[in-house]
């Protein structure tokens, strides 16, 4: 295995906790609590898919493109989740003023 796959790698789990740290943090703010949890669920699917496609794909070209696809998903999606959980809260602050 090349350097330059297994830091990709570890760059990319490192990015995936950093995002799902990062969303944690902020389901102690209950107005979008449940979509932040759908984000931290996603992330944490991303890890485990990623082990799963480590194991199992043997070219490591295909392998890259896979873990290309899974990560940019499942970041696009708890990104996504967070952002309307934001949305959500502010709109239920700006109600209650």
């Amino acid at each position: 295995m090349s350097e330059t796959r297994v830091r990709g790698r570890s760059f990319g789990a490192f990015r995936s906790t950093l995002i799902g740290l990062g969303v944690l943090a902020f389901t102690f703010f209950p107005p979008g609590r449940t979509l932040l949890l759908w984000g931290i669920a996603a992330q944490i699917a991303v890890i485990l898919v990623r082990r799963l496609i480590e194991r199992q794909v043997r070219d490591p070209a295909i392998a890259a493109q896979a873990l290309t696809v899974v990560e940019l998903l499942g970041d696009g999606a708890t990104v996504l989740l967070f952002a309307l959980a934001t949305f959500g809260g502010i709109l239920q602050v700006e109600q209650q003023v």
